[in-house]
């Protein structure tokens, strides 16, 4: 009897198919870096499927589920200027009079305490036409907090707010940029949304103003959202050459305000937190 053959084919050693996975992975990094050389959109959202169904739906710009605004109209050609961690009394009214100067408007998210302190600066912001957000009261990461002192953080950045300009404001920005679901949930609970940003100037470690400058126009496009620190030189410096030249592109800045209104989300109020504690419900924690 003859001996039979195993015609099956034999399948690719392991260590191929890690290695093709491997390659694949790395040229798509490639084409998405040549196809996007100044990060404008980060790379994780270029290789992530997710992201680009969230891109054709137009969630990618303003979630209503969340109140999360990531971008604005890509349409127009118009950017917002957002400075966090104010009001400063070192650097705060240095970049107040270049704003000023400038004739151009910029969203402010301040902490609380430091509110307190410099209500002075807050009326001038609000004087100015500048707009004022959120940035909590002690600048605390919120993921790790319970929906109450989430809460607390929030309401209480609001009152010192209030108490300086007279303005209840509805934008937030968690510190650091550091959310999850149960703090979007709460955010929302108290009316906020949730403000994201598209450029980041990294000007919160000691860097050449030119530096900082150069990265935010390079990386500037229809609709980004502009991350500037209050707290550092660089930042005063920097901030005459990010505005004369980003103007001489041609485009506008706007405040937070208008780029919401601008992609027809509804507008803001001036009322204080809606939500009381025991409203904020279930799956927040």
């Amino acid at each position: 009897m003859s001996n039979s053959v195993s015609t099956k084919a034999k399948k690719p050693p392991r260590k191929i198919k890690i290695g093709v996975i491997i390659a694949l992975l790395v040229l798509v990094f490639f084409i998405a870096w040549g196809v996007d050389r100044y990060r404008k959109i980060p790379i994780q959202y270029l290789i992530n499927p997710v992201w680009w169904v969230e891109h054709s739906h137009g969630t990618d710009l303003y979630d209503p589920d969340s109140g999360m605004l990531y971008h604005g109209n890509p349409k127009l050609k118009e950017i917002a200027l957002t400075i966090d961690d104010g009001p400063n009394p070192a650097y705060g009214p240095a970049i107040l009079a270049t704003l000023k100067a400038n004739n151009c408007p910029a969203t402010f998210f301040v902490v609380g305490i430091r509110a307190r302190q410099l209500p002075n600066l807050l009326r001038e912001m609000a004087a100015d036409g500048d707009e004022i957000g959120n940035h909590t009261y002690d600048h605390q990461r919120l993921p790790g907090l319970p929906p109450h002192s989430i809460a607390s953080e929030l309401r209480d950045d609001d009152n010192d707010i209030f108490r300086a300009t007279g303005i209840h404001t509805r934008l937030l920005r968690p510190p650091g940029m550091e959310y999850n679901h149960k703090v979007l949930t709460v955010a929302k609970a108290l009316g906020y949304r949730t403000i994201s940003y598209t450029v980041a100037a990294k000007d919160y470690l000691p860097q050449d103003p030119a530096w900082i400058a150069q990265r935010v126009i390079d990386r500037t496009e229809n609709g980004s959202i502009i991350l500037l620190h209050q707290d550092t030189p660089d930042t005063v410096q920097a901030l005459p050459t990010i505005i004369k030249s980003l103007r001489a592109k041609g485009y506008e800045f706007v405040t937070i305000k208008t780029m919401l209104a601008d992609l027809k989300v509804p507008p803001l109020d001036n009322k204080p937190p809606k939500a009381k504690l025991w409203d904020i419900g279930p799956g927040t924690e």
